[in-house]
Formats: structure tokens, C-alpha cells, sequence
């Protein structure tokens, strides 16, 4: 039980710390381990993160994972259901890579649905909030800078000013009013812990050898098969290729991709991630197991992108 959340309760209790005098980015107590302490440059997410987070720093843990997760969980479905027409309850309960985010307590699943509403408010015109959206994703930007930049590039090409406003506007209130708040020390603590926290980062993106470059062929192929036109999703797409950490979560945008690019992706292929979880370390002990197990369980998205449904299973009715 002690993994339950592990990394929001973590993360609530360096604020907890910050907000008492600390350094959030130093060591503090381990929620997780009582009696020790959390290694100095644990995190790395950037001071407007914590101030955004502190409401949530105040409330029981339970209480705030909860309601960190539906943040997280009804947007997704309704871009999934509204859009797509689909639910996304087997990813969330099927798929390892997001069911793993989320018994962890990681934000990346929050950190997508910005950017896909993002994208969807930039398509239908709603240009302040896709903006605003965007800030919020730069926040966390290793889940999507490419997209973000390819949003806000299109926006500019387009003359829509209104975005790259909000956009910044947004930007300078989070930054400079965390200045304001904490004092600008809080930003010296924070580089200090970004030297800190890459040099402990497994960074071994899915791109890389030994099963990643047939990976990336094969993701590109449905990507050309299927939705050759969406430069948003291609985006997204070569930014979840390279996301620099080798953990299983790192693979949550391609979900996404699946359902925007099949809408008609069937079900069953999805168990087969916590297969590939479970049997792969007693196949292939030792070694470079992290990166090989994280790219192959990557790979069963594969499954859902060009498997068919089953036959007694009626299609969605797209609009």
C-alpha cells in the first residue's frame, strides 16, 4: 500500500515543508519510508507547480489524491466521449503505462488533457483558454513541448493573437507572481535542483536501442496510415519518442494517439501490457531490463492502433 500515490504524497509533503520555511527541492521527510529522509533534487517540477499545488497541500492526502485523479480522469473522458465517442475506462484500467501513472500519483495524465483541450479549444476558436491551457502545460513541458510549440507556431501563422497573449500573460502571472510569493531565491533552489535531478535521471527515451527504433517505425507507419495529416498528433507523437525518462508512464500520450487516430480500437489488446509487465522480468533477468520492458509494453499500444474489434462488438458512430 505504501506505493499508493507515492510520488503526489511526496510531492505534497515538500510543499508542506516549503510552506513551513524549507527548501522544497532539499531533503524532507519520506512520506512513504517514516523515519527517513527524501533525497536532496527529487523533484524538478518548477516553483508555479508547487504554488498551484499548495490548496491541495492542505487537505488530507487521501482527499487531495482523489481529487488530483478526477482532475485528471473526466477531462480525459470527455475529449475522449465527446470527440471520439469512446470511454477511456480500459485504458485507465487496462493499459500498465497509465494504470501506473496513476497508482503513483504522477501528474502526466493532468499535464495531457491541457494539451489536448488545448488543441481542440485552438481548432474551434476558443483562443483565451487554449492559451491559458498551454501556460498551464509549459508547467510540465517534458509531455509536451513539441505540440506546444507547434500550437503556438500555428496560432502566430494564423494572426490569432489572442493566443500567444493569453499565453504569456498567463506565463507571467504563474512565474513572476511565484517571484512575488516565495521570493526570487525560490528559483535558485529550483536550478539547483534541475542539475541535480538530470543527473539522477534514467534518460533512456523510448527511441532509443535496442527495440526502440523499430518502435518508432512502426508508431510513424500508423501515424502515416492513419492520420497523416494531423501534424498536432505527429508532434506529440515524436515528443513521446523522446521523453527523456526510462519509466513506464512516459508512454501515456500514445493512448491518446490511439483513440484519436482509431476511434474503433478494440478493447482486448490492452491486457496484454500487464503481460509483457509481469513475464518479461523472469524472461529477460538483468541487463538493460528497464528500457527493454518500458519499450515493449510501449509496443501493445501497437495492438490496439491496427488489431480489429471483435466481431460482435458494434463500432461507434462517428459525427
Amino acid at each position: 500500500m505504501d506505493v499508493i500515490f507515492a510520488d503526489w504524497r511526496t510531492l505534497l509533503i515538500a510543499i508542506q515543508f516549503w510552506l513551513a520555511g524549507g527548501n522544497p527541492y532539499g531533503s524532507f521527510p519520506d512520506p512513504v519510508n517514516p523515519g527517513s529522509m527524501v533525497a536532496p533534487s527529487w523533484h524538478a517540477y518548477p516553483p508555479p507547480a508547487l504554488l498551484l499545488i499548495t490548496p491541495f497541500a492542505l487537505l488530507p492526502w487521501l482527499l487531495s489524491s482523489v481529487l488530483m485523479l478526477l482532475a485528471s480522469f473526466i477531462p480525459f473522458e470527455r475529449w475522449s466521449r465527446h470527440y471520439y465517442q469512446r470511454t477511456t475506462l480500459p485504458w485507465i484500467l487496462l493499459w500498465f503505462p497509465l494504470f501506473h501513472g496513476i497508482i503513483l500519483g504522477q501528474t502526466t495524465l493532468l499535464a495531457l488533457v491541457a494539451l489536448l483541450w488545448a488543441e481542440r479549444d485552438l481548432h474551434e476558436r476558443r483562443d483565451l483558454r487554449a492559451g491559458v491551457l498551454l501556460a498551464l502545460l509549459l508547467l510540465k513541458p517534458q509531455v509536451g513541448i513539441l505540440p506546444l510549440v507547434w500550437l503556438l507556431g500555428t496560432a502566430l501563422w494564423q494572426r490569432r493573437w489572442s493566443v500567444p497573449a493569453a499565453f504569456m500573460l498567463t506565463s507571467l502571472i504563474l512565474w513572476g507572481g511565484t517571484a512575488l510569493v516565495a521570493g526570487p531565491q525560490i528559483y535558485s533552489q529550483w536550478f539547483v535542483a534541475l542539475r541535480g535531478y538530470t543527473q539522477i535521471l534514467p534518460t533512456r527515451p523510448l527511441i532509443f536501442p535496442p527495440f526502440g527504433p523499430i518502435l518508432a517505425v512502426l508508431v510513424l507507419l500508423f501515424w502515416y496510415r492513419s492520420a497523416r495529416t494531423d501534424m498536432f498528433g505527429l508532434a506529440l507523437l515524436l515528443n513521446t519518442l523522446i521523453y527523456p525518462i526510462s519509466v513506464a508512464y512516459m508512454a501515456t500520450p500514445l493512448a491518446a494517439l490511439v483513440i484519436r487516430w482509431n476511434p474503433r480500437w478494440p478493447v482486448y489488446p490492452l491486457i496484454t501490457s500487464w503481460l509483457v509487465a509481469m513475464l518479461l522480468p523472469r524472461l529477460l533477468p538483468g541487463g538493460d531490463l528497464r528500457t527493454i520492458q518500458n519499450q515493449v509494453i510501449a509496443a501493445t499500444v501497437l495492438l490496439a492502433a491496427f488489431l480489429p474489434q471483435m466481431p460482435w462488438r458494434k463500432p461507434p458512430v462517428l459525427e
